[in-house]
């Protein structure tokens, strides 16, 4: 689970190389067919690869589906899967909406603002914007992968599920919170960008707390339940950006934005801290 979600810091580090210079030599439109383009492709070769199951899965060796087969969950076949508001009854369903809400407001609102924060807010040419703030990502991308191992580490060595959820969130939340809370303060964008690898550094290890908890209270709905918290997740990407510029615009205040943004992620991690749970609710 790690290693795909490191997937996503990777292709921003992609984006943000790739953007410039493709807008340097065909213009800003190509930025969008080109990616679009590339959607589609993947799109395409989905359709050929992917398979609904692993018994169906042309390249699955005999081993692979052996491990499978021992280690899913089983369930009646045919089952439906609980309706939506069936899952919004429960309060650890709502602490994993919370955290992937809170959880998308920081990385959209650096997604969108810290480029320009980089050169604007701090005077980097913006020729360079996109080498400078890839190195939060790229820091993401290694530490997801390290966030996974250290949380598979001390699941076989017994502790408590439950706790060790709670303690990678926060790791997770209060690192990126404490990050954000400097970062606006800094006049070097060495040390700001410093700061944010730091940050998205310890960020990386709620991937071992609420991005892996879906699994946990609804192993056969899991999928599902992923689809009402990142449809959660996706609001921070219409009002956090909004909300961050109206903010940036009325006080002139970059310090003010990243601080809003940790405001929302240490509220996220309260509330994770309190509702959640790793007892299956589900089946």
């Amino acid at each position: 689970m790690a290693f795909n979600n490191s997937g996503i810091p990777s292709g921003t580090v992609f984006a943000l190389l790739a953007t410039p210079v493709i807008v340097a030599k065909f213009g800003w439109e190509w930025a969008f067919y080109l990616f679009g383009g590339v959607g589609v492709l993947w799109y395409l070769f989905w359709q050929v690869k992917a398979a609904a199951t692993p018994q169906q899965h042309a390249g699955i060796s005999a081993a692979e589906l052996t491990y499978i087969e021992a280690n899913v969950v089983q369930g009646t076949q045919g089952q439906a899967h609980p309706p939506i508001r069936e899952f919004l009854k429960h309060m650890p369903v709502w602490a994993i909406i919370v955290a992937h809400f809170c959880n998308n407001w920081s990385l959209y609102v650096l997604l969108s603002w810290l480029p320009t924060f980089v050169n604007k807010g701090l005077g980097v040419d913006f020729a360079a914007v996109g080498v400078v703030t890839m190195i939060p990502h790229v820091a993401s991308f290694v530490f997801l992968n390290v966030a996974g191992n250290v949380t598979d580490r001390l699941t076989k060595s017994g502790m408590d599920l439950g706790k060790i959820r709670k303690l990678m969130q926060t790791i997770g939340f209060g690192g990126i919170s404490i990050a954000l809370m400097f970062v606006g303060e800094v006049e070097s964008a060495a040390m700001a960008i410093g700061i944010m690898a730091v940050g998205n550094a310890f960020g990386a290890f709620v991937t071992g707390g609420f991005a892996i908890n879906h699994m946990d209270i609804a192993p056969r709905s899991a999928g599902t339940l992923m689809g009402i918290t990142n449809t959660a997740g996706t609001i921070p990407g219409i009002i956090g950006v909004y909300v961050s510029g109206r903010i940036l615009e009325a006080t002139g205040s970059w310090a003010l934005v990243f601080q809003v943004a940790a405001g929302v992620t240490l509220f996220g991690l309260v509330f994770y801290l309190i509702f959640s749970s790793s007892k299956q609710i589900f089946d």
